[in-house]
């Protein structure tokens, strides 16, 4: 295994860990079993909890300690359980086929191209490096740190549904995602559904026999960017943009020649931190009941949504902010750009509820998913440098 944090890097990059629910993914078992591995030679308790067939969650923990290897964990106040740091990272990436040579690290001017090099297997390196480096010390440690590496995060981000509900907890959390080197605190969440428009089908020869629902589609998709778009422009977030609102996918009818009977369309819904899926679901069920009663004979149905992420949000003068701020300071310099921002995609960030999450990591967003995803390594380091400084104040004390 790498002793870098480059070498590293370009080792998991060569495991092809492609989400398991999309083209061609094998899923992320090999790379949670090399994950494994580093961890049990760190020195960390290792547990694999499989969330879908062979694709399980990875847990590397480091247990506070008062002194070298194998002294008493020290108890949190009052004998509570030791405070604990969590560092959130996936295993997965998109599929490949978009990008040459995906699972061959390349390195060129400073930066690794590969599959998942930014995406976010840059994040997972800094941070398992900063773990060994913890582990290493014999410094005490007054709290614990858990790096969790999960699956599906691309898809349906199950991995972290999964221990979520198995009871994870944390007094803060890191999730690792390209930001650049900057802390975000805010991010946008999503809500995706489907509504079918339903008509009658006839031969074409003869279309006043049916009710095309694709023609009532139209009306459908006319209706809701007038009621809901320019609503949505008006919002406003001191961290983010507004809400959006996308039609991204329609399908309808069977053949040229018959007046289509169902037509249906996929929406994507990003919003803000403080918006709901049930208030938005109850705004598009209205509005769709005030133009069927305009539209005598539309008939529309909304399926339950498949995908509702509320957005994140965590104050900025919460002490992980701060923490991950200092550290940024001290390795990126004083001038450093280091006030929290906001971002438009999620992360897993969504479903850790009740923890102080800041999402942070090296790489740029606009690298991930596609056919020329590369990062800058001098990131990668200083990452994996910035972590470290996080976890050190953490288990002494400091933050």
């Amino acid at each position: 295994m790498g002793s870098s944090v480059v070498d590293l890097l370009a080792e998991l990059v060569a495991i092809n860990s492609v989400n398991g629910s999309m083209r061609d993914g094998p899923g992320e078992g090999a790379l949670a079993e090399y994950v494994a591995a580093f961890g049990r030679r760190c020195g960390a308790e290792v547990s694999l909890d499989e969330v879908l067939p062979g694709r399980p969650n990875v847990r590397l923990r480091l247990p506070s300690r008062r002194g070298p290897a194998g002294a008493s964990p020290v108890p949190g106040p009052s004998g509570a359980p030791p405070r604990r740091l969590l560092l959130d990272v996936h295993l997965d990436t998109v599929p490949l086929d978009t990008m040459p040579d995906p699972l061959s690290p390349r390195v060129r001017d400073g930066r690794m191209w590969g599959r998942g090099a930014c995406d976010t297997k840059s994040s997972l390196a800094a941070a398992l490096t900063a773990l060994r480096r913890l582990a290493e010390t014999d410094a005490p440690r007054g709290a614990e740190i858990e790096v969790l590496c999960t699956v599906d995060e691309e898809y349906r981000k199950r991995g972290v549904m999964h221990a979520v509900a198995g009871g994870l907890t944390a007094d803060a959390a890191i999730v690792g995602e390209p930001t650049g080197l900057r802390p975000v605190i805010a991010h946008k969440g999503a809500l995706r559904w489907r509504l079918t428009t339903i008509g009658k089908a006839a031969h074409t020869s003869q279309p006043e026999n049916g009710h095309n629902a694709i023609y009532e589609m139209v009306e459908v998709i006319r209706w809701l960017r007038q009621r809901i778009e320019p609503a949505l422009a008006l919002q406003q977030h001191p961290l983010l943009t507004p809400p959006t609102f996308t039609v991204g996918r329609i399908e309808g009818g069977v053949g040229v020649n018959i007046v289509p009977e169902r037509c249906s369309i996929e929406i994507d819904r990003r919003t803000l931190p403080q918006e709901g899926p049930d208030g938005i679901l109850a705004e598009i069920d209205a509005m769709m009941t005030e133009l069927m009663q305009r539209r005598p004979g539309l008939r529309v149905a909304r399926e339950a949504p498949f995908l509702a992420e509320r957005g994140s949000e965590t104050a900025p003068g919460s002490a992980v902010v701060q923490a991950v701020q200092r550290s940024c300071r001290d390795v990126l310099g004083p001038d450093a750009p280091v006030t929290p921002r906001g971002v438009p995609y999620g992360t897993d960030a969504t479903h850790l509820k009740g923890i102080p999450t800041v999402v942070f990591g090296p790489g740029d967003i606009a690298q991930a998913h596609s056919a020329d995803e590369w990062v800058d390594l001098i990131e990668v380091e200083r990452a994996s440098e910035i972590l470290l400084r996080v976890m050190q104040g953490f288990v002494d004390g400091s933050w």
